[in-house]
């Protein structure tokens, strides 16, 4: 039982899931550059706003998930590791919601500056939050083309009489 777990859990490889844990600050790190350097996080917040209501889809907020599905099913295709995959798709998730840190939010009672604790607090609930649905998502499909891969892959037809004799 130990080892089916842990393999679902961690991964076949540990070379691979330990990659994927290496990969996944450097993820964080690029994604919070590119959200603070281009577009911003309010720009950011009213996409996902727009995006969740209803109100003003945004096409990059639906690319967006669709890479994060496609990055998941990829790292569960060649390792199959549930916590490795989960990291992975959250780290693009933790890194634009830290961006939020030095913005002004305004609430009910005034307006408020976002410090670092907060915005790292926010960007895990983040990350938590859309990371591990958006992971489990890629986990499956790419759990799936594992399978199909390894029962189709490699056949282009019947077998011949001289693979089973």
């Amino acid at each position: 039982m130990v080892g089916p777990l842990r393999v679902a859990l961690l991964g076949q490889r540990r070379d691979v899931s330990l990659l994927v844990a290496l990969l996944s600050p450097v993820l964080a790190l690029g994604t919070a550059w590119w959200v603070g350097s281009t577009i911003g996080y309010d720009t950011l917040t009213a996409w996902v706003r727009g995006t969740w209501f209803g109100t003003d889809p945004s096409l990059a907020i639906f690319l967006a998930i669709g890479g994060l599905v496609v990055i998941g099913a990829i790292s569960a295709a060649v390792n199959s590791g549930l916590l490795p995959t989960s990291v992975l798709v959250g780290a693009p998730v933790f890194g634009a919601g830290v961006t939020r840190y030095g913005t002004t939010v305004t609430y009910s009672w005034g307006t408020h500056v976002v410090s670092l604790p907060e915005a790292v607090g926010i960007a895990g609930f983040f990350a938590v939050g859309f990371g591990i649905p958006i992971a489990l998502c890629g986990f499956v499909l790419g759990r799936a083309l594992r399978y199909v891969i390894s029962v189709y892959g490699g056949h282009s037809g019947p077998p011949s009489p001289v693979e089973n004799a």
